[in-house]
């Protein structure tokens, strides 16, 4: 049913993943889940089914982020209320998922530019301003916040995101970027640390 519901969605489709309720409340870090999906295990699932499903399992720090992005902006479709399902994260989780997320992006923002760009937007929004976005909010944030210079690189972000389709990107102004958000963070962990917590 999922795969069926994936041909209905723009950009990169579906994505979620199936925890169980004892490591929502109390929440647990890193993140046991039970079974992952996303478009790219498509063809896995469709080649082998079983071998997906016994093996798609384990632990995933990502979904710190994700359980506190769905108590600040979530909405519950049916069920318990996010906030009974739902313990809090502490912000040391938070914070240590989001770091995970990106640490590389210098690295990796050839390959995925658009995640990258707008990640790397929250992840200076929340630690400068405790403020937990979406990655549209984080992009248009930036645009805010960030030199002119990188402003037709976060509209190009914004804009594959938005409608899912493919953008061209500068490669070496995305390199550009993700050096100079990776060092205004570095900087803010710094302060974060005098402060009394670590990032």
């Amino acid at each position: 049913k999922l795969i069926e519901l994936d041909h209905e969605c723009p950009g990169k489709g579906n994505e979620m993943s199936i925890v169980t309720k004892d490591v929502c409340n109390p929440f647990v870090y890193p993140t046991p889940f039970i079974l992952h999906y996303s478009r790219m295990h498509t063809e896995w699932y469709r080649r082998d089914p079983e071998d997906y499903i016994r093996k798609m399992n384990g632990t995933d720090k990502d979904l710190a982020a994700h359980f506190t992005v769905i108590r600040s902006r979530g909405c519950c479709l049916y069920g318990l209320s996010i906030q009974d399902l739902f313990a809090e994260v502490p912000e040391q989780d938070y914070l240590d998922s989001i770091w995970d997320d990106v640490s590389g992006a210098e690295e990796e923002i050839p390959e995925n530019p658009m995640y990258l760009i707008l990640n790397l937007a929250r992840v200076l929004a929340y630690l400068k301003e405790k403020k937990v976005m979406s990655k549209q909010e984080g992009g248009m944030w930036a645009l805010e916040i960030l030199p002119e210079s990188y402003h037709s690189l976060l509209r190009s972000a914004l804009r594959e995101y938005e409608t899912g389709e493919d953008v061209p990107y500068d490669q070496e102004l995305a390199k550009n970027y993700a050096d100079y958000i990776l060092d205004q963070i570095t900087r803010e962990r710094n302060q974060g640390e005098a402060n009394g917590y670590l990032l």
